[in-house]
């Protein structure tokens, strides 16, 4: 009994398919998971251009402080309820030391009850899986370019087995013209301990991106968002997003992503008031996951 939990565990990790089908990559799937109510509300489209704490993990370059525009320090709080009962949880911050923009970022999430059947009928066992990641990034901008690096402490367990992981990132965003931004990232370049007799592959990515904010009125502004992104692992994704704005206080967004399994449109909301942001995301899943919802605190301090 014990060798063929083991070995269902060894497949479990092999693919993944059981804890994020979508990413089809062995080991620290996560990583291929947006992370704030924000950013999945716009498909990931403005990954490689944003400026909330996430850019630890996606560019950290974003975490530049670009001087003549009025930007404040974050601490950003995120909570998601993702599939199967699984669950991500989020805490970053972004602040200026001298000029120089840096960031913080811990991620949880926690995969219980995965049911072991290695043959018909009522399951032999369950397990969960759950994954750390612990970020450190800095940023500075260069007249109109910004450059970043990043550094991510990985930890993951499934069952009571363990791997550890160390992944770099890196990244630039040029400042076309005014409310226009281009970025570039390439990151999780690295490595990880085995697993029980798996090799942990990460899944290093390309990110290419790009958002323009257009006022239509004193009032009322928009901002689109393109993005391109490729994983080592297998995957090429096109995602585009748009965001309108009411007075710098209520936001609609909406975006659309192709060349994932799971995912492929999603909406959302956001509140501002003074120096708290709320952000909400909904994300209709395919084949018969249900939806994932995705609830954001951004505080300027």
């Amino acid at each position: 009994m014990i060798k063929r939990l083991i070995s269902m565990l060894a497949f479990l990790i092999s693919f993944n398919g059981a804890l994020y089908p979508q990413t089809g990559s062995a080991g620290f799937a996560i990583l291929k998971i947006g992370f704030t109510a924000k950013e999945l509300s716009l498909g990931g489209s403005a990954d490689v251009v944003s400026s909330d704490p996430v850019s630890v993990l996606t560019n950290p370059a974003s975490l530049a402080f670009v001087p003549g525009e009025m930007q404040s320090s974050n601490l950003s709080l995120t909570h998601q309820k993702y599939i199967a009962g699984s669950t991500i949880d989020f805490l970053g911050s972004r602040f200026r030391i001298k000029g120089i923009g840096l960031g913080t970022s811990i991620l949880i999430s926690n995969v219980p009850d995965i049911q072991v059947r290695t043959e018909p009928g009522p399951a032999q066992a369950s397990f969960s899986a759950r994954d750390l990641l612990l970020g450190l990034g800095v940023g500075g901008s260069f007249n109109n370019l910004d450059l970043g690096i990043s550094a991510t402490y990985l930890y993951e367990r499934i069952f009571v087995y363990e791997s550890q992981g160390l992944a770099i990132n890196a990244g630039l965003r040029y400042h076309l013209i005014k409310n226009a931004v281009v970025g570039l990232s390439i990151g999780n370049i690295g490595s990880a301990s085995r697993m029980i007799n798996q090799s942990i592959t990460l899944p290093t990515f390309v990110r290419i991106g790009g958002s323009y904010l257009h006022k239509f009125s004193k009032d009322f502004s928009g901002t689109g968002y393109i993005g391109i992104q490729s994983f080592k692992s297998g995957g090429f994704h096109t995602s585009i997003g748009g965001e309108v704005a009411y007075m710098g206080m209520i936001y609609l967004r909406a975006g659309y992503n192709t060349g994932k399994d799971l995912t492929g449109i999603s909406f959302g909301t956001g509140f501002s008031y003074k120096f708290v942001r709320f952000d909400y995301s909904y994300i209709p899943m395919k084949l018969d996951f249900g939806n994932s919802q995705t609830f954001s605190l951004n505080f300027a301090i």
